[in-house]
């Protein structure tokens, strides 16, 4: 089919390999690590019950160390297959998106949809069936954010666009590193899938854990455990007593001194797989060589004021998660009471925090930025016909050759359109069914796309920089007492508005003022094309009333365009291609017979 798919198959087959592969090997160290835990155990009991008690100790420490080496290599392998499933499912989703079936993926950003956006609602930016749904692979959750910025918060300068049309462009090209960077984020937990906590335990300038005085305690009460247990075990000169006194005082401490900490070190433990992937992500992204300006940039601020990697910071924050367990296991709990650990790890926490912790939620949203750039990018991978427009700063200027939905898939047909003079609207008309809203979601789509450094669904496309305000799904709302015509009414207010305030307004308006009778409805219309033109706004404009085709006489910066169908034995049929001029065809009565009333 394309290139892209090609990619997408071969590499989802060499990672169900790789995945089957990893799952007999995991298999296998889990029954080698039974076998060590069983028979170190009858080995270490034996010598004990013959009073080989150093023999003991020795295979004891032995049998402890394979068995916790194996408990790694184990958990390391599930790690690969996780990373290997996870490449498999994004190569899925890859495949799903060139073959149209992209609209079943869960996340669609439902979330971040607004009422009052200017066109969010309107042109299916977030939400079911949306452009975010569609391209979305961001894992983590600022990356998530990031995107939903990207898509609702155009960029307003041509620089600005440019430079992330050559982040977009190379990244399109760098599919592996793209892929890597997505599968590391996936294996991150629902349950730390947002870092705001983590982000303000490492901002807080609050000291918990490190003082000198608890260093001292914390040494003095290792070293009276270990002395005493020593003693308790190979001499008669202290008894289990003295041991078991030992353990309450360290545990009554660990108690006491610990009650500020505990939250703390529940929430790294919470954290410790995101924090594993945000340097894995991290320092992918810093040994990757990039070309463009953006690019460099994420690179760039990856480092500390003291040129420090971030990938190397993270990895000692990681390492610092990976010595505090589930607080709750009883392991745990034993290795505490000996070693004071709680202490420890508030202590070195403190310490990296103190050094680096102002630069954690820098890291993390460069990590979301190269997410959401990686999902633009996937518009460009999946799709070499498309054109990365071209800005125009000078003038007004909107003009494209075959341009067509992005998200309709084959299904979809392309027009061309020109709009050259600021004031400029197309008014479009045609008979039901005939394509007109969907020709006006197909330009406002691909403006918010151009205006995020996106290619477009057309081979050419020439855009001035404008805001982009719609008016086109209005419903009532039962819970604000707001009727679907006033709901209208208050949507072109935000226009008309907008309007006023800036002349750089691009907009949509479908079937305006449909909630009233015609005489109101065409003469509404009529001042409001006339109002918004006057003001410098540009739009497009479709209507079922006919009557509105005259405005192209009365005002020269108004152009009349259709859609019409035609009949194929006795069948309604439609090209949905845009012609000049006024629709001569209707076909309302034909649709209304198909419903089944009688027409005289």
């Amino acid at each position: 089919m394309s290139k892209a798919f090609d990619y997408y198959v071969k590499t989802k087959e060499q990672y169900e390999k790789l995945s089957a592969n990893l799952k007999k090997n995991i298999s296998q160290i889990s029954y080698l690590r039974l076998a060590t835990f069983v028979v170190g155990v009858f080995v270490s009991i034996y010598t004990y019950a013959i009073n080989q008690k150093l023999i003991s100790a020795v295979v004891t420490i032995i049998w402890i160390g394979l068995f916790i080496y194996l408990v790694k290599l184990h958990e390391k392998a599930i790690q690969k297959k996780g990373f290997a499933d996870a490449l498999v499912k994004i190569n899925e989703r890859g495949i799903d998106r060139i073959e149209g079936n992209w609209n079943k993926f869960k996340d669609n950003g439902e979330e971040f949809a607004k009422e009052e956006h200017p066109y969010s609602g309107d042109l299916d930016i977030v939400g079911h069936n949306s452009l975010f749904q569609w391209i979305s692979s961001c894992a983590t959750y600022l990356g998530r954010l990031k995107l939903k910025d990207y898509l609702l918060k155009p960029l307003e300068s041509k620089s600005e666009i440019k430079q992330r049309q050559e982040a977009v462009k190379e990244l399109a090209n760098k599919i592996e590193i793209r892929q890597k960077v997505n599968a590391e984020g996936m294996l991150i937990s629902s349950e730390s899938s947002n870092p705001e906590e983590l982000i303000k335990w490492a901002e807080t300038t609050q000291v918990t854990g490190g003082s000198l005085i608890e260093k001292l305690i914390t040494n003095v009460l290792t070293l009276a455990f270990f002395t005493i247990a020593f003693l308790a075990i190979f001499t008669e000169t202290v008894t289990y007593k003295a041991f078991l006194a030992v353990m309450v005082i360290n545990l009554i401490v660990l108690y006491l001194g610990g009650k500020k900490g505990s939250s703390i070190l529940d929430t790294i433990h919470e954290y410790r797989t995101g924090i594993r992937t945000y340097e894995n992500i991290i320092k992918a992204i810093e040994e990757e060589k990039f070309s463009s300006q953006a690019l460099k940039d994420i690179k760039k601020h990856l480092y500390t004021a003291e040129n420090k990697k971030a990938s190397e910071l993270i990895a000692e924050l990681n390492n610092i998660s990976n010595l505090i367990s589930d607080r709750r296991n009883m392991g745990y709990i034993l290795i505490n009471i000996a070693f004071m650990w709680d202490f420890r790890c508030l202590a070195m926490l403190n310490n990296w925090k103190a050094k680096y912790g102002k630069y954690l939620r820098q890291w993390l949203e460069l990590i979301g930025e190269f997410e959401a750039l990686s999902s633009i990018a996937n518009i460009a991978f999946e799709n070499e016909g498309w054109c990365f427009p071209d800005i125009n700063e000078e003038g007004f200027i909107l003009k494209a050759e075959n341009l067509g939905h992005p998200l309709l898939g084959k299904r979809r047909v392309c027009n061309d359109v020109t709009i050259k003079d600021k004031g400029s609207v197309l008014l479009i008309t045609g008979s039901n069914m005939s394509g007109k809203s969907t020709f006006l979601r197909t330009v406002g789509i691909n403006l918010v796309m151009s205006y995020c450094g996106a290619p477009v669904c057309a081979s050419k496309f020439t855009t001035s920089i404008m805001n982009v305000y719609t008016c086109m799904r209005v419903s009532d709302n039962l819970e604000k007492s707001i009727s679907s015509f006033y709901a209208e009414i208050l949507r072109i207010k935000m226009i008309v508005n907008a309007s006023k305030a800036n002349n750089k307004i691009f907009f949509l308006l479908d079937e305006i003022f449909k909630g009233t009778n015609s005489i109101d409805r065409h003469l509404g219309a009529s001042m409001l094309i006339k109002q918004l033109s006057e003001s410098g706004a540009s739009g497009m404009v479709s209507t079922h009333d006919l009557e509105l085709g005259e405005l192209e006489n009365k005002m020269t910066k108004i152009s009349n365009y259709h859609f019409q169908e035609h009949y194929e034995n006795g069948e309604l049929r439609f090209d949905y291609k845009l012609r000049k001029g006024i629709s001569t065809t209707r076909n309302a009565m034909h649709i209304i017979k198909m419903a089944g009333i009688e027409v005289e």
